[in-house]
């Protein structure tokens, strides 16, 4: 039986779900990742069918050598990880597996590079610049124009995002990240970006203002096939987002079109192929439709991807499977809840070691919760920096966002995520 090898660089649930898709297209799932201590083995070895252990995921040129000793030529190498989606591209070309090409990746990784490339493709976007140090704030702030958003080059997770509206927040925002991200535990802010170390340099863009919404779509040899809009009626500042729902209340299929067809555009604009993206679109009320990012090789986070397969039937990560073996589309479920649905975020406060999750089965219990996932563990390290998506409700039943904030409030009365 041939072998798809997935790369994982921390925890993270998409692993069970594409074990599963690598299963029913017949191949053995094997897992490569640092190594891990007996529970979590016992838990993953249920899921997959071999854990190999690897030093540095990131290493390409050793991780193509370790599977190809190991299993030759697999069928496939595929990741739901952020910061292992480069590296992964990189050890599917060396085996000569990849179906999309890892500098195409690289590119989408560079949120700077982005910006740059859908310019240069005439789509709509917000002003934008580098800013090196904090002296460079006046400067940076007349090009882009206040208010702005600061965030790192090479993030996720909303890490570390930060709105300003005056020159000396700017500087302070810029000093903020300077020293935080040189001690993140994530080591893309130790990889150079070309001539750009992104934990020194970070993109100022102006702020957009209008309705945001989120859309997964899929790449198959040129033609993309948007999945599901979902809305964001629920925005945090600090988080950005705390509630999703779909399909998007009020929003006209005219509209939508417009939206998703700004998707499309921004994944063909920046080379993907056979591959899946997840988009994040404002509809600004100057610019239209105008792209916030791409993340490419990988659907939404979370149990985003759930909604859209109750809502459509589509399995995004057996379509990313599909895709990564260069085969034909998976066979699709009729939509199991063509119904209004929500997803209700719940994060922990403050930053420390997950000792207990609390009130779950009180949270399960109100009538619109459908299902409740989570997404940490006891003993998983959370910060308050990260968008870390402890706790997530899917929830129907609800009339508006009016309806979805109060939902959200009662289930943040009742869950407990305690941090030491």
């Amino acid at each position: 039986m041939s072998v798809v090898v997935l790369i994982r660089e921390a925890r993270g649930h998409w692993v069970g779900e594409v074990a599963a898709a690598v299963h029913a297209a017949g191949h053995r799932a094997v897992l490569l990742a640092p190594p891990i201590d007996a529970a979590e083995r016992a838990s993953l070895i249920t899921v997959v069918d071999e854990i190999v252990a690897v030093e540095d995921v990131y290493d390409a040129e050793a991780v193509a050598a370790k599977i190809r000793s190991a299993f030759g030529i697999p069928a496939a190498v595929v990741t739901g990880s952020d910061g292992a989606i480069v590296s992964t591209a990189r050890v599917a070309e060396l085996l000569g597996v990849a179906r999309c090409p890892a500098s195409v990746f690289a590119r989408c990784a560079d949120k700077s590079a982005v910006r740059e490339a859908l310019a240069a493709a005439g789509l709509p976007g917000p002003a934008f610049a580098l800013i090196s140090s904090a002296s460079e704030a006046a400067t940076v702030a007349k090009r882009v124009g206040l208010p702005a958003i600061v965030k790192p080059v090479n993030g996720a997770g909303s890490n570390l995002v930060r709105t300003v509206s005056t020159v000396e927040e700017l500087a302070a925002a810029y000093e903020l990240l300077a020293a935080r991200l040189p001690e993140s535990p994530d080591p893309r802010y130790r990889r150079r970006l070309g001539a750009l170390d992104p934990a020194q340099t970070f993109l100022v863009e102006g702020l957009l203002r209008g309705p945001e919404y989120a859309v997964d779509v899929l790449v198959r040899d040129g033609v993309v096939e948007p999945v599901e809009i979902l809305d964001k009626p629920l925005i945090d500042e600090r988080k950005f987002e705390l509630a999703l729902s779909c399909p998007p209340a009020g929003l006209s299929e005219e509209r939508a079109a417009l939206v998703t067809d700004a998707a499309s555009a921004a994944v063909l604009a920046l080379g993907l192929d056979n591959t899946v993206a997840h988009v994040e679109v404002i509809d600004d009320a100057d610019r239209g439709p105008t792209i916030v990012e791409v993340n490419a090789g990988r659907p939404a986070g979370s149990i985003m991807p759930l909604l859209a397969k109750l809502r459509t039937g589509i399995d995004v990560f057996a379509e990313l499977t599909a895709l990564a073996l260069g085969a034909p589309p998976p066979a699709r479920e009729p939509a199991k809840l063509p119904i209004p649905l929500g997803m209700l975020i719940l994060y922990a406060s403050g930053s420390g070691r997950l000792k207990e999750v609390g009130g779950l089965d009180e949270v399960a219990a109100l009538p619109e919760v459908v299902d409740v996932v989570t997404t940490v563990s006891p003993g998983q390290v959370l910060t308050d920096e990260q968008e870390t998506y402890a706790v997530n409700l899917v929830v129907a039943g609800f009339a508006d966002h009016d309806d979805l904030a109060a939902l959200h409030a009662e289930a943040s009365k009742l869950i407990r995520l305690e941090v030491e």
